[in-house]
């Protein structure tokens, strides 16, 4: 086996496991099933890789001020592999101006790995800003976050995850507009580091960058296109980008502001939670949170092994944010009456919230994510019934074609399948899917796309029941009666439907 310069530039490394020896494929297999990636591959390159510059045309003049405070990078680590480790921190020193790194603080989290120990000591001795902290039992990210930060000086706090790479020039744009405004916490334009080869995967910048946005009932984060209103206020591709959410990965913030919101919330345990929690908080506390498109940082995003114990404890992180924080809208989320779990006490952060004089949760829906969608709570929700055929209901459990369903009748039940939203996007959508005009006369469900078009829909109110339009055309029902059509508009009952309305739009 020949390797020349395997992962340079931040490319990858795949290897032909059927030709390795017997005994390296072995070695090769159990580095995946140990930690979920491949640290097999990794330590076969070198700790320190060059990355390619990929920041946007502008993004090189933007960011040569000089006098920018001091930062502290805080990673923390549980038995994460020695070359993942240790390439963060070389990708760190390598791509960051010196003066800009006031510390960098490695907190073990008990790590069980004899590597991790006196020789991760050794190693790092040598470089004078790395600190090692040592957390005596399992903490869990968050506490141990917390530790990190508690031992930091600087003016500015990092959060990175131990398994990241920096690009050139990824702290001088984060650090930036914190100087401009320190009540503005900010995030990278993340790339992808495959789990396997450690590729780097370049992902959206410009138009088809991603933003985080919350999803219910699980309060997660899943990635949206950047709203055409935010868009329009932006002069520059290289402009900040107002996120409504962050992924947590790679955090930047202001000390004084970080205090100020009272941190994590200590009652979160181990992981999960945390980035949604500090999301909402800065948004209704007088912050913001902006993604940063000329700083870029590749994260692993590798699986967790699912596991009952975890979903317990995240969903009970979830209701202590949800309790605190989103006011009457915590019946959309999991385990916001604590029968999964008990979330414990939330009056510290309660008091906390009402010192800061915090905006209610309705100031984020109105003013941060307008198009924030929560099941069970859309302009319109619920069963929609037909008129003439009045026991059938609208059913997303039709058969599938590709990467579409079609939409049956069905004798309601108004349960799962039959629970509808009209969303802020005009779309009508059960879950992750949405009903769909592209297929001639047939009314499909696809995967939401957020980009109208096709997935947009007028309700219009008709004397107590409503027409389902899209492009001109009503929604009515098949000869049969046994499935949806699109056809011209001619206000039969077969094209009328029963839908409750809920709430008028937040956006016009």
């Amino acid at each position: 086996m020949e390797l020349m310069d395997p992962g340079v530039n931040g490319t990858g490394l795949m290897l032909n496991v059927t030709k390795l020896p017997k005994e390296e494929a072995k070695k090769f297999q159990r580095s995946l099933e140990q930690r979920e990636y491949s640290s097999y591959i990794s330590s076969l390159i070198p700790l320190q890789r060059s990355l390619p510059d990929v920041r946007l045309k502008g993004c090189h003049s933007l960011y040569t001020y000089l006098n920018l405070p001091e930062t502290s990078v805080i990673i923390i680590f549980h038995n994460e592999h020695w070359s993942v480790l240790l390439r963060t921190i070389h990708s760190i020193m390598d791509n960051t101006p010196p003066h800009l790194i006031k510390e960098i603080i490695l907190v073990d989290d008990a790590s069980t790995d004899e590597v991790l120990k006196e020789p991760l000591e050794e190693y790092v001795s040598r470089f004078s800003k790395v600190q090692l902290l040592r957390a005596e039992s399992r903490q869990g990210l968050i506490r141990a976050r917390m530790m990190g930060f508690e031992q930091s000086t600087a003016p500015v706090a990092v959060f990175m995850d131990a398994h990241c790479e920096c690009f050139p020039g990824w702290l001088e744009p984060l650090v930036t507009r914190i100087a401009e405004n320190q009540s503005i916490i900010t995030t990278p334009n993340l790339h992808g580091v495959d789990s396997e080869s450690f590729k780097i995967n370049e992902w959206g910048q410009r138009k088809n960058l991603g933003i985080p946005v919350l999803t219910f009932p699980n309060l997660f984060f899943t990635w949206s296109s950047m709203s055409e209103v935010e868009r329009k206020k932006r002069k520059r591709e290289t402009d900040p980008v107002r996120s409504p959410a962050m992924v947590g990965c790679v955090i930047a913030v202001s000390r004084s502001w970080f205090k100020k919101l009272g941190m994590f919330d200590p009652g979160l345990e181990i992981w999960g939670g945390e980035n949604t929690e500090l999301s909402i908080k800065t948004w209704l506390c007088g912050g913001g949170l902006e993604i940063i498109p000329c700083s870029n940082v590749a994260h692993m995003y590798h699986p967790h092994r699912p596991s009952e114990e975890n979903d317990i404890r995240y969903k009970r992180n979830i209701a202590r944010v949800s309790n605190v924080w989103l006011d009457k809208y915590k019946h959309f989320t999991d385990n916001y009456d604590g029968s999964i779990a008990d979330y414990g006490d939330i009056s510290d952060r309660i008091a906390l919230r009402d010192s800061l004089k915090c905006h209610p949760f309705e100031f984020y829906l109105t003013h941060v994510y307008p198009d924030q969608f929560i099941p069970g709570n859309g302009i319109y929700t619920g069963p929609v019934r037909n008129v003439e055929v009045s026991f059938h209901c609208l059913d997303s459990g039709g058969g599938k074609h590709g990467d579409s369903v079609n939409i049956l009748l069905y004798s309601c039940h108004g349960q799962g399948s039959q629970l509808w939203d009209l969303t802020e996007r005009r779309e009508i959508r059960t879950g992750g899917r949405c009903l769909d005009s592209e297929y001639g006369d047939n009314v499909v469900m696809r995967k939401c796309n957020g980009q109208r078009g096709n997935q947009e829909w007028h309700v219009v109110s008709l004397e107590g029941h409503v027409l389902l339009r899209s492009n001109g055309y009503c929604v009515g029902v098949t000869k049969n009666k046994s499935a949806l059509v699109l056809e011209k508009c001619h206000n039969s009952p077969l094209q009328q439907w029963t839908w409750k309305q809920n709430r008028k739009p937040r956006i016009s």
